[in-house]
């Protein structure tokens, strides 16, 4: 053991040792923060990109010029970020469900559509109503008839589809093969 003039050297501990009552908490904190961050920038881009959609943007152009909506809602007309519903798009080809809140200085309310796409950029709304509390709903399609909620829209460019068998015809049992020789 060497001496200096102050005495015996002694050995120094390592950083972490002398700072882990700092360094776990803080460690966890910042990996907490870093996923939070992570999760609100992942919800914020998926609200954004769902909210500029084209179906999002025509269907809000259509309320807008709709001279019942500006009436109940006042104007200008909002969306709010909070969109709920579904949105598929496939090869061109998509649908859509959503329940879109609005609002205008008079009334808040809620934007119901329903809307298919065959090609690139064209949406056909099949539903598009407002539905303002205390106010009967708006049909914002005009004379077109709207679908009732929930139904799927018609889709003239598919094929029709024989219905799938009902459960009493699935449970009979298939017909007994013929008892022909069948030679190989």
């Amino acid at each position: 053991m060497s001496t200096t003039s102050e005495g015996p050297m002694a050995p120094q501990k390592s950083w972490f040792s002398r700072n882990w009552a700092w360094f776990i908490p803080m460690g966890c904190l910042g990996l907490l923060l870093s996923c939070g961050c992570l999760g609100a920038l992942i919800a914020g881009i998926t609200f954004k990109s769902l909210r500029d959609n084209n179906v999002v943007t025509e269907a809000l152009a259509q309320t807008k010029q709709s001279p019942e909506a500006r009436e109940v809602l006042g104007e200008p007309i909002e969306a709010d970020w909070k969109i709920q519903g579904s949105l598929s798009t496939t090869n061109g080809q998509g649908s859509a469900q959503l329940a879109i809140p609005v609002r205008g200085p008079k009334a808040e309310g809620t934007l119901h559509v329903e809307a298919y796409k065959r090609d690139a950029d064209t949406w056909t709304f099949t539903t598009l109503e407002l539905d303002v509390p205390d106010h009967p709903e708006i049909n914002l399609l005009g004379d077109s008839p709207s679908a009732p909620p929930g139904t799927v829209p018609a889709r003239p460019d598919l094929p029709d589809v024989e219905p799938l068998p009902d459960e009493e015809e699935m449970q009979e049992e298939p017909p007994a093969p013929d008892d022909k020789d069948v030679e190989l």
